[in-house]
């Protein structure tokens, strides 16, 4: 008996080792596992690379496995590839925070705006583990073009109340030349809550201002109602 558990066992130490099964809830898209569009990521082809970008976007959160593979994607050098990584990092959501310094890098350095934009987008999709990138928004607030400025304060917003370092930069961009700027930054603040209360002032000129841009003014009513419900009873705001 001893010689046959010797012999089984001589045969299983020579047998070649079993590739580990793949996890079996991997997510799935158009019939095609997680894995198998983490290694498309690096096709020769861009458009192929790009596919899987935009793939692994729409398997969410269920993705976060790829965030290593698309870290490496935020450096290559098609603009559309580190479009579509950005677009997944933002769909995986808060799992992503390691892409974080990334991420910040694109936003304040690529060369393709349409790239600065989705990273911004990114950044605000990490909710509260966004907050080391509040910085990096706050500049971007100040940036030349106002589409960069708009995107800045729509990502702290989305960021919330750990973005409340920025509240002073938002209250500026309430006088931005452009309003989609204007609106974006009053929406903003509202966002971030009651612990932007020192907003409330500025807030309540805009709503009361019948020159103001009448979107903008009504974000302005709800932002002091989230922010400040007493204050907006008082004031008679609606």
């Amino acid at each position: 008996m001893r010689n046959g558990i010797l012999i089984l066992s001589l045969i299983l130490a020579a047998a070649p080792a079993r590739a580990a099964d793949p996890p079996a809830d991997e997510p799935v898209h158009k019939g095609k596992k997680l894995s198998a569009w983490i290694k498309q990521l690096e096709d020769d082809d861009p458009d192929v690379r790009g596919a899987a970008g935009r793939a692994i976007g729409i398997m969410g959160p269920k993705a976060k496995a790829a965030v290593p593979a698309l870290r490496k994607a935020l450096k290559d050098e098609e603009p559309s590839v580190r479009d579509w990584a950005c677009y997944a990092l933002s769909n995986i959501g808060p799992s992503a925070k390691a892409a974080l310094p990334d991420l910040e890098d694109l936003l304040l350095n690529d060369k393709a705006m349409r790239v600065r934009r989705v990273a911004a987008n990114a950044l605000g999709s990490m909710g509260a583990a966004g907050k080391p990138a509040v910085p990096a928004l706050r500049k971007t607030l100040k940036d030349d073009d106002p589409w960069m400025r708009h995107f800045a304060a729509v990502a702290l917003g989305a960021i919330g109340e750990s973005a409340k370092d920025a509240v002073p930069d938002l209250v500026k961009a309430f006088d931005d030349s452009e309003y989609v700027v204007q609106k974006a930054a009053v929406e903003a603040v509202g966002d971030i809550g009651p612990a932007a209360k020192e907003a409330v002032p500025a807030l309540l000129k805009v709503w009361k201002d019948p020159d103001e841009y009448s979107p903008t003014r009504k974000a302005a009513g709800k932002s002091i109602r989230q922010i400040d419900p007493d204050t907006a009873k008082k004031e008679g705001v609606p």
